[in-house]
């Protein structure tokens, strides 16, 4: 006889798992990979004039973005109803009763607020640009399933402008490009160096392939509750193709950087050394479908961090690279 049912209130876990729970540590990596492998680059086209300090400082401000949206997201989604009984992804705190709505939301504000007085900092240093990214990343923080017209449920997620959330363009353009670029500009770089453009493109395919998994997931709950992601819009088969296409592009695009882009040719190597890890991620998302995606959100993340810490490495051994490399 099963002696547990779904409606027992499950065992509050001790206060700092349940914060570290609420972060959502299996995707956290996003935020860290893009700024390691656009400070790399940095430093192998401007040298010594690569600052450390202020990459270090956007990615405090991006992690802080990550969580803070992560939280608001947890209590939008619980007081909106997407998140109840029968959700089938990761737990969340809000959701469990091991937070109030109210203590999740302080929690939000608490992260989004320190985010902004660092991107505030970093604003009055490298100027206008910085000023876009910090108010629309905690504008989108709290915008996509917060308010009386929350994005992602009027259908305008996918084309707004974002840090984080579950809009695929505007994960792909700050996941990727935005967080990928910002040391460049931050240590005083001008135009568009091809090989961290393509290095951004690539990181913010497989940065937005983590959502792909989650909307896939989360399709039948999100659409009965009216939130609108493509894989709501379009279907399971089109949320399925398009997390093949980001993973497969990501990999093709790197493997021709260094004959196209005048990348470093150890990138080349990248994709050879990820692919095991891609092709697995890839079988088992045509293969699966809801709670039995819930590893893929995680595996998929690492998927991201594994290649651009080998991106991260190519560059820095590169020997075209100037100068030592960080703090050197």
């Amino acid at each position: 006889m099963v002696t547990t049912r779904r409606q027992q209130k499950e065992a509050k876990p001790p206060l700092w798992k349940v914060l570290l729970l609420a972060s959502r540590p299996n995707t956290l990596a996003a935020s860290f990979t893009p700024v390691l492998v656009g400070h790399c680059v940095t430093r192998h086209l401007l040298g010594s004039a690569a600052d450390a300090n202020k990459s270090f400082r956007f990615w405090v401000f991006a992690c802080l973005i990550q969580i803070g949206t992560n939280l608001h997201n947890d209590y939008a989604d619980f007081v909106k109803g997407a998140d109840d009984e029968n959700r089938i992804g990761q737990a969340r705190a809000t959701q469990k009763g091991w937070l109030t709505p109210r203590q999740t939301a302080g929690l939000a504000t608490l992260s989004l607020g320190l985010a902004h007085g660092i991107g505030v900092q970093l604003s009055r240093e490298a100027g206008r640009w910085m000023w876009f990214v910090t108010w629309t990343s905690v504008f989108n923080a709290v915008a996509y399933t917060g308010g009386p017209y929350p994005l992602g449920y009027v259908g305008l997620g996918w084309v707004s402008l974002g840090y984080t959330g579950l809009g695929d363009v505007f994960v792909f353009a700050y996941f990727g490009v935005v967080a990928t670029v910002a040391p460049y500009y931050l240590s005083g770089g001008t135009g568009a160096p091809s090989q961290l453009m393509v290095a951004a493109v690539c990181l913010g395919f497989l940065a937005t392939a983590i959502i792909v998994v989650n909307n896939l997931r989360d399709r039948e709950t999100d659409a009965r509750c009216g939130k609108r992601t493509l894989a709501v819009r379009f279907g399971e088969m089109f949320a399925v193709r398009e997390y093949v296409n980001l993973v497969r592009w990501a990999h093709i695009l790197t493997f021709l950087s260094p004959f196209l882009f005048g990348a470093p040719y150890a990138w080349a190597a990248v994709p050879i050394l990820t692919s095991k890890a891609a092709v697995g991620c890839c079988l088992g998302i045509m293969e699966e479908d809801g709670a039995a995606l819930n590893p893929y959100v995680g595996r998929t993340a690492k998927l991201q961090l594994q290649f651009g810490l080998l991106l991260a490495l190519f560059t820095a051994i590169d020997p075209g690279a100037r100068g030592r490399f960080f703090f050197g």
